[in-house]
């Protein structure tokens, strides 16, 4: 079986056993509409709770802070080419 797999959407009720496991051996599989891919069935991080999944959300709502600008690190980078 190939590691790239691509099911038309119609497709999917049929064949989701199949599907599941071949995703849980490593295969990639897309789910294509139209001829454009619209989703994936890859396999779950069985440690993952949904309290774990709110915090990473969470985390992702913060703003990037970097702590210098990014002027000042263009200027150390220019410097150290001279």
């Amino acid at each position: 079986m190939s590691d790239y797999i691509e099911v038309p959407q119609e497709a999917v009720a049929k064949q989701l056993e199949t599907l599941i496991v071949a995703a849980q051996n490593g295969a990639r599989i897309v789910i294509v509409k139209d001829g454009k891919a619209r989703a994936y069935i890859r396999p779950a991080n069985p440690d993952m709770t949904e309290d774990m999944y709110d915090a990473i959300l969470a985390l992702r709502g913060f703003a990037l802070n970097r702590g210098i600008s990014d002027e000042q690190l263009r200027a150390w980078v220019t410097e150290d080419q001279r």
